[in-house]
């Protein structure tokens, strides 16, 4: 052979290691973003990314993004494959994430096993890098927040997007399981290997919706969900227009108007509006003592110790739905509980009952058995701590403190 053939068969042998290696590494690790059609070893993830399926967990998972990942995660008991989330998720857990309750988050060492919240900077990626997790999910917004960041940590490891969570929804016109939720429980059973898994969740919250329809109707009673958490804890003038308990009861919201995520009203607007009882969001025992919420207060006071009884405002303390978004579970279970108010169904244990199915259909029977009572530990702590007595699915009333100069809750 001459030594120009010689060269060329060399050369061509290079080039086919080369690309032998290139495939290598592609089927182990994630992509740049790029769509090559799903196989039986892939995914098509939120953002339409094809994405291979890591053959196992050993080297852990990482979540990125305080609304949906870890959330959505939690729900196929992987905690002992955790080994990084955002910092939030850590250091400010429990409040109204069911799914804190369930596993121990808060017993990851920041300093090592966190990011900032809702990112992806220059530090993490290096840090992930030689980390190498066998895989990485995050969520649309998140991504495309950070998708130069994203893109690099896809070429080193498996990186797999979830659907956005929306505020205001978790169901379709139908009454059915919203598609976004199906999407992403669906989409973590096949990367995690946990189709079964998946499908009981998904049943198992279809099953909860079906009961809660059956429970639904119409009433004359205008409900007010006071101090809602969105950004975090509020005052009492703060609601929701669009509250997912009230959406799957068929209860009338007493504010009518914006429809954005949230309302701050001036407290004269609330005293015009027709309110036959107040639901509170726990998480607000904080901003109890606020200005806002003292007026709101004492105005309810006064219609309270007033000599008509039909003016008279209820008071009920529910299950906080949103810490970092929405914790569908939490919203289930607030459901419950203005079904049971509202349209006199279910017993004071009957509702509870229900709240227990909900965290175990959520988390398994082990870890959701306790999430309802640890919760409720929390915020009779909480609401201990700020001066206030809230406990959860119970009736207070506001009682004014003459030596603080300050209304208060206690229990009724």
């Amino acid at each position: 052979m001459s030594s120009k053939a010689t060269l060329t068969a060399v050369a061509l042998a290079a080039v086919v290691i080369i690309a032998a290696v290139a495939v290598v590494w592609t089927s182990g690790h994630g992509n740049d973003g790029g769509n090559t059609g799903q196989t039986e070893d892939t995914v098509t993830d939120a953002l339409g990314r094809t994405v291979a399926i890591p053959d196992n967990l050993d080297n852990g998972i990482v979540t990125i993004g305080s609304t949906g990942p870890l959330r959505f995660a939690s729900m196929f008991d992987v905690f002992d494959h955790i080994i990084e989330v955002d910092r939030g998720d850590i250091v400010d857990s429990k409040n109204g994430r069911g799914y804190s309750y369930a596993f121990a988050y808060d017993s990851l060492d920041p300093s090592t096993q966190s990011h900032p919240d809702n990112a992806l900077d220059s530090a993490t990626v290096e840090s992930l890098v030689k980390k190498g997790p066998s895989l990485v999910i995050t969520n649309e917004s998140v991504w495309k927040n950070y998708s130069v960041n994203f893109g690099i940590l896809a070429r080193q490891c498996t990186v797999v997007v979830l659907k956005d969570q929306q505020m205001q929804y978790m169901t379709d016109g139908d009454g059915s399981l919203a598609d976004y939720f199906e999407f992403n429980v669906d989409l973590l059973g096949q990367v995690l290997k946990k189709k079964d898994r998946a499908s009981e969740i998904i049943s198992g919250i279809e099953g909860i919706l079906s009961d809660l329809r059956s429970m639904s109707g119409t009433s004359d009673k205008n409900v007010y969900i006071a101090g809602v958490t969105i950004s975090g804890s509020n005052t009492l003038n703060t609601t929701f227009p669009v509250y997912i308990p009230f959406d799957l009861t068929g209860t009338s919201n007493a504010y009518q108007g914006s429809t954005e995520n949230k309302v701050v009203l001036r407290v004269e607007a609330f005293t015009t509006m027709d309110i036959d009882m107040m639901i509170v969001d726990p998480s607000s025992s904080d901003k109890v003592g606020e200005a806002d919420s003292q007026y709101l207060m004492e105005y309810v006071y006064r219609l309270n110790n007033d000599s008509d009884p039909s003016n008279d405002i209820p008071i009920y303390i529910t299950v906080p739905i949103v810490w970092d978004s929405v914790n569908y579970d939490c919203a289930l279970a607030s459901s419950y509980y203005v079904a049971h108010l509202v349209h006199g169904c279910l017993t004071d244990q009957e509702v509870e009952d229900r709240i227990l199915h909900i965290f175990e259909v959520f988390y398994g029977e082990e870890h959701g058995a306790g999430v309802f009572d640890d919760m409720k530990g929390f915020f009779d702590g909480k609401s201990s701590a700020n001066g206030q007595e809230m406990p959860l699915l119970q009736e207070v009333v506001i009682e004014y403190d003459a030596s603080a100069g300050e209304y208060r809750f206690a229990a009724a």
